[in-house]
């Protein structure tokens, strides 16, 4: 049976990695909480771990940050 992050996935890799940036983005400021956000973000963190795309600037040890909107330049994102 398909979990909810792989059908999140499903329809995050048919887009640009420009598509995936922005609805990154879109959470920047979202402080609501529930399971299925949960699942949207781990693929959205999966979708930037299989594009190869350095997402150093938000990762911390063991969250990711959505303080501040950012960009895509030469693989990697920046503020």
């Amino acid at each position: 049976m398909e979990n909810l992050t792989e059908k999140f996935e499903k329809n995050l890799i048919s887009l640009s990695d420009q598509e995936v940036i922005n609805s990154f983005n879109k959470e920047v400021g979202n402080t609501g909480w529930v399971a299925a956000r949960a699942h949207f973000l781990k693929a959205l963190i999966n979708q930037f771990e299989s594009r190869e795309i350095d997402y150093s600037i938000i990762k911390n040890e063991n969250t990711i940050s959505f303080a501040k909107k950012v960009f895509l330049k030469e693989k990697k994102l920046h503020y």
